[in-house]
């Protein structure tokens, strides 16, 4: 695994072949950027953030909109 857990708020997974990572970031823009790298890479990929919503690789940037909008709370 890489990152540091402890410091973790959102989880990526992504699988390839025999394959399989899991990251974490501390920011949605940070976990979203290595999301479409891997999915670039041909990884299937999933986002899970702080409070357990998934995200899919087809649902990636309602990520950024849903933190958008709880930042505005």
């Amino acid at each position: 695994m890489k990152g540091n857990a402890g410091d973790m708020t959102f989880i990526i997974e992504s699988a390839k072949d025999n394959r399989r990572t899991t990251d974490f970031r501390s920011s949605a823009e940070i976990a979203l950027a290595l999301a479409r790298k891997l999915v670039a890479d041909g990884f299937a990929v999933s986002i899970t953030d702080p409070s357990g919503q998934v995200y899919s690789a087809d649902r990636l940037d309602l990520l950024l909109t849903r933190e958008s909008l709880n930042s505005q709370e």
